[in-house]
Parts: structure tokens; sequence; C-alpha cells
């Protein structure tokens, strides 16, 4: 690549997402044959998927597992908002050059292709379909042994299909008709309980296949719960056997299901039989999850989560009335890019105090979110307090005057990294 060609990663991510995919429906055939092109890099590593709330811890621990057994893994977050968040490989981002050089191979498959599917009235390719094509170049030119793949609950499920997964990973969206087609496709599946007849869907499409089904709650059991520094340790029960005290390094019983949902996975990647208790203790004990609910400080007790969403939101506060017990609770909250207002209905429920403030680059402004907030809380629960640092000040002076007070930031990860910076 000469240097007048080379992008910057800017550039490339901003033309990537410029596309316009066309005939939507023939996506999934065209992702197939755009595969094909490209010479099947999926078949020279398994792919995981991961779908449903939570998919980021979930990938984040089963990173972290396979990597401690030396397995070279990539990572496909669709959710990222810059081409290296896209992409991780052994827990590292590729170089700039490396996306670069990259991008002019795929961009030479890319104009081939879109004249052969023209031709064949198979339309053009949309940005998610660029970036699979892209990340299966990256993860078999690594190579890796194994890709996890976060499928967005979004109606992409049958490009995503097309990589062939090696297994599947189902958390729950109450949002979302959980996606039947990949469970069809996959030969290993592990799943949350979901509600009824959605169970009885995955069940019948495991029989249609012949595959391997693990449900948690049956199959898979999560007990002896406890907190612990940090996170909390738990017992681990799979068909292949028990691993009693597994620390964990998240709060919360929803996290303790997702690490046992990626134990299940990483068995059936890694061994015939049981791994060992102690590497999967240092995995599991080590992840780290951007985002995921994390003290702050002490007196009062501060914390912070990157929740954004009613489901989050929800689990969030689960998680520290579990883990905590908090008598009385005042939420800061700076409505970062992904916040949804409906948020607001699920913390009046536990919320005593809540301080809507406002950060460079949020979603909205303090003024616009408590207007908002009003139809949830009445004035003597409400403050509107611009200022991040002042509210976040005014929030731990009223927790202080509380017994067991505690205060929680959230509304996304900019709120999360300016109170890591305000405590720190």
């Amino acid at each position: 690549m000469t240097k007048r060609e080379e992008k910057s990663e800017g550039e490339i991510w901003g033309e990537i997402w410029s596309k316009k995919g066309e005939k939507e429906e023939m996506a999934p055939s065209r992702m197939k044959e755009a595969l094909k092109l490209l010479g099947s890099p999926q078949s020279l590593f398994a792919p995981i998927f991961l779908w449903g709330e939570g998919k980021e811890s979930s990938c984040a621990l089963l990173d972290s597992l396979l990597q401690t057994y030396g397995v070279g893994a990539g990572v496909f977050c669709s959710g990222a908002k810059d081409l290296k968040g896209s992409i991780k490989v052994r827990g590292e981002s590729p170089s700039s050059k490396r996306l670069s050089d990259l991008y002019g191979e795929l961009t030479n498959f890319l104009s081939l292709a879109e004249k052969k599917f023209e031709k064949e009235g198979l339309g053009k390719m949309g940005p998610m379909e660029v970036l699979l094509c892209f990340s299966a170049l990256e993860f078999s030119d690594e190579p890796v042994d194994v890709a996890m793949f976060e499928v967005p609950n979004e109606g992409f499920e049958g490009i995503f299909e097309a990589l062939g997964p090696s297994g599947l990973i189902l958390t729950s969206d109450p949002s979302s008709p959980l996606p039947i087609d990949l469970a069809q496709s996959s030969p290993f599946t592990a799943s949350l309980l979901q509600r009824e007849e959605e169970m009885e869907s995955i069940r019948e499409a495991a029989r249609e296949s012949g595959a391997c089904l693990l449900v948690d709650g049956e199959d898979l059991r999560v007990s002896n719960d406890l907190l612990a520094v940090g996170g909390q340790v738990a017992d681990l029960c799979t068909p292949r056997g028990l691993y009693p005290q597994v620390p964990i390094k998240l709060f919360g019983e929803f996290e303790a299901h997702l690490s046992l949902l990626c134990l299940s996975t990483a068995e059936r990647l890694l061994s015939e039989g049981k791994l060992e208790e102690d590497l999967v203790s240092e995995a599991f004990s080590t992840v780290k999850i951007p985002g995921s609910l994390k003290v702050e400080k002490a007196d009062p007790l501060t914390l912070s989560s990157s929740a954004a969403s009613p489901f989050k939101t929800e689990l969030c506060l689960s998680a520290l009335e579990e883990t905590f017990h908090p008598s009385w609770l005042a939420v800061v909250l700076a409505a970062g890019k992904n916040f949804d207002p409906a948020s607001l209905k699920v913390l009046e429920r536990s919320c005593d105090l809540l301080i809507v403030t406002q950060i460079s680059g949020g979603k909205a402004g303090a003024e616009a979110v408590f207007s908002l907030a009003g139809d949830y809380f009445d004035s003597s629960r409400l403050l509107c307090v611009p200022d991040f640092s002042s509210a976040l000040k005014k929030g731990r002076e009223a927790a202080l005057g509380q017994e067991e007070g505690c205060v929680l930031v959230m509304g996304g990860m900019e709120a999360v990294r300016q109170a890591e910076k305000d405590l720190s």
C-alpha cells in the first residue's frame, strides 16, 4: 500500500459506516457469498456467538478464560464506537498500520464483490457486513483459535449465521425475540432460563439439529453465592463437575450466572472433561469489564456503573442491593449517548434522591433530563445540578447524613470516567 492510499482509523470507520446496504432481505446470502470470495476465513477459527443483554460481560469472561489457558482468541464488538474498539486479538487492538493495511486488502475485495453482487441482483453490502468481513480476515490472518462475536439484538442474526457458529451463549433481552435461527445452526448452546414459550422453541431447535443445549438452573447451577472483596465467590456446577468457591470479580447474581454460561462454553472448547479449578479461578478473578458496577470510594460508599438501559439499570440496582444493602440511595445521573429515558421509571423504585447532571458529549443536558425525570419523581427527591463535580459532591454530602447511605453514579461510560477522575 502506498503512502497516498493509507487511511487513518477515523477515515476507515467513516467510510465503512457511510455504506448504504441494499436489498436487506438478501444480506444473509450476500454475506455467505462474500465469505466464499474471501476464501472462507471463518473456517480457520471457531466462531462463538454471544446474544442478549450482558453479552459484553460474557465476552470478557470467556476471553479471560481462554487467554488463561493460552488459547489465541479474537473478539468482535458490534457496539463499538470506533475501529480499534470493534476488534481485539489476544486482548489487544490491532495497530493503526495493521488496520490500514487490512482495509486496503478489503477495499480491493469489496470492489470485485460489489460488481458480482450487482450482476446477481444481491444489492450492496452494509456496514455490519463489511465489519464482519474485516474481522474475519483479521482473525484468520493472526491466526486465532476462537473468535467471539457479539451479535446485536437488532435483526442482524442472518449475516452472523453465515459465519457458521461453533457455539452460542444466550442471555436475555425482554425487548427482542430470541434468535432461534442461530440456535438451530449452532452445535452447542448455553442459555439462561428464558420465558416458557421461548425456552420450548430453543429446546425444539436443539432437538431438530441434534445440538447440545445446556440451560442455567437445570443443567447448570450457581450456589453458595457470597460477597467477596471486589466481587463475589460462588460454586459453579456443570455436567462435567463442580467448581467450588470460584472468585468472580463482578457484583450481582446475574454476573455469576453469566460466568457459569462462559465456563460451560469453555469446557466445550478446551477439554473433554472438567477444567482446572485454579485456572478458572484465576481467569474469573482477574477479568475487567469497563463500566460494570464498581466501588469508587468509601465514606460514604460511592459506586459507578455505565448502565444506561432499563434492563441494565435494573440489573445494576439489583446487584447493589444484593451486595451492599444500602438503606438510602442517591443516584447522580449524567445521561450519556446511549441513555434510555425509560431507565428513569426503574430508578424511581429504588432511588431516594436523583441528582441530574451532565457531562461534555452527553446525550442530553441536565435540564432536559430533569424535565423528563419530573414525570416520575416528586420535587422532594429530585435535583438539577448541571456541573458534574458539584452534583457528585452534593450526592456524597447527602449520603453522609443518612445511616448506610450510598451514592451511585450512572448514565453511561462517560459518567463512569468522570467519576473515576473526580474521586481518584
